[in-house]
């Protein structure tokens, strides 16, 4: 069991966090290009495109550990995916459909930089921004409908979802846009330290000048966000005092208590490892917040920007984490407290609860995934996928700063 969650933890942390650099790359790097072309900078124009770059690799990093989940889920759970993608299939399909679309947005953006009209280019652009902020709309409508199966219908024997009923679930909205605000916050917090490595690196005058005026602007963005994350975060938990047994198994330990204030298990650990990085992002920000509005980073606050990215987007992958494993063992939160469930329980027929209840619960995984000869073999390619990744961005960040400036 042990290695099952682990497994799905891990490759979906990856995931996660690559994902939530992307959402952000996706909305500043079509607005940093137009400002380049506004202003006829050509050095901001390079930054722009050396972001582009990355982002367009990193997608890819992205795309391949969410398959990697997806196996994992699929071996480990079949049941569970096979009726929450039936239940789920229009958000899920949204979901998908915008990855589409994005995948497409990220080809027609970065291969018509020099090639087409600003027209055509900036419309890929818009694209490019519109699908990154559907996609999480999408998957967070089915995170919210795992917290309460708001919309769960059953017609004709068979259990449906009601989008319009799903989306008044209170837990849809405060995850949405706190999803988004820790996407924007870590992604420009990961953006200042990769550019402050490179300014570090770089002997071009102009091309150190236009990152300084890209970190000018990412500044306010990181602290505003940073504030705007306690807000919406404070939200979020607030709307899961509907969920008693996961919000107790994350707040209980603190006093702050829902029902009967029952731990079922003990997340809060997690919680307060959350929040030491989240304040050390603080630190980091308000260290260097004076320097960076002033356009330049000074050479002993490189590290501490670069580390400052790493935390901000290690931070996005714990609240993940944190919003997960406090459900567990339910992949429906409000099982584990039955009272808010217990309307959408009285639609499903009687002698369907004990299968129900055994498909949605991650102790029930296939045996066949927990063979000790199938962790070995998952554990040495697990092992090899990893050091490709950490060797790919060693290669991003440090081999591609060596070549010669283009």
């Amino acid at each position: 069991m042990l290695w099952t969650v682990f497994w799905l933890a891990l490759s979906f942390s990856f995931h996660i966090v690559m994902v939530n650099l992307g959402i952000f790359l996706a909305l500043y790097v079509p607005y940093l290009k137009w400002k380049a072309d506004k202003e006829g900078d050509q050095a901001k124009d390079r930054v722009a495109y050396k972001l582009m770059r990355f982002y367009a690799a990193t997608y890819g990093v992205a795309g391949v550990f969410a398959t990697i989940f997806t196996v994992f889920l699929l071996s480990f759970y079949p049941h569970f995916l096979g009726l929450a993608g039936n239940i789920t299939l229009i958000p899920f399909g949204l979901a998908i459909l915008m990855i589409v679309l994005h995948f497409f947005s990220i080809t027609g953006f970065y291969y018509g930089w020099y090639r087409w009209s600003r027209p055509a280019h900036y419309t890929f652009g818009f694209l490019l921004a519109l699908s990154g902020i559907l996609i999480p709309f999408g998957f967070r409508s089915v995170f919210a409908f795992l917290n309460i199966p708001m919309g769960l219908e059953l017609s004709g024997g068979k259990l449906h979802l009601n989008v319009s009923e799903a989306l008044h679930n209170p837990t849809f909205w405060p995850l949405y846009i706190k999803s988004l605000t820790a996407a924007i916050t870590a992604g420009s917090l990961a953006v200042i330290g990769g550019l402050a490595f490179s300014y570090a690196r770089s002997n071009d005058a102009d091309y150190k000048k236009a990152i300084g005026e890209v970190v000018k602007q990412l500044a306010p963005v990181a602290a505003v966000g940073l504030v705007l994350m306690l807000v919406f975060g404070l939200w979020y938990a607030l709307s899961l005092e509907n969920i008693p047994y996961k919000f107790n198994n994350v707040f209980a330990r603190f006093g702050w208590k829902a029902g009967d204030g029952t731990i079922h298990y003990d997340v809060s650990w997690l919680f307060a490892l959350k929040m030491i990085f989240f304040l050390a992002q603080v630190y980091v920000i308000s260290v260097a917040y004076k320097h960076l509005r002033a356009g330049v980073i000074p050479e002993n606050k490189v590290n501490l920007l670069f580390w400052g990215g790493i935390i901000a987007l290690t931070t996005v992958a714990l609240g993940e984490l944190l919003n997960a494993f406090s459900q567990y063992p339910y992949f429906i939160a409000c099982l584990g407290s039955p009272e808010p469930c217990q309307d959408i329980l009285a639609q499903i027929p009687q002698d369907q609860l004990p299968r129900l209840a055994s498909i949605l619960t991650l102790e029930n995984y296939n045996t066949l995934a927990t063979i000790k000869s199938v962790e070995i073999i998952t554990s040495l390619f697990m092992a090899f996928l990893l050091a490709m990744t950490f060797y790919f961005f060693y290669g991003v960040f440090v081999k591609e700063e060596r070549s010669p400036a283009h």
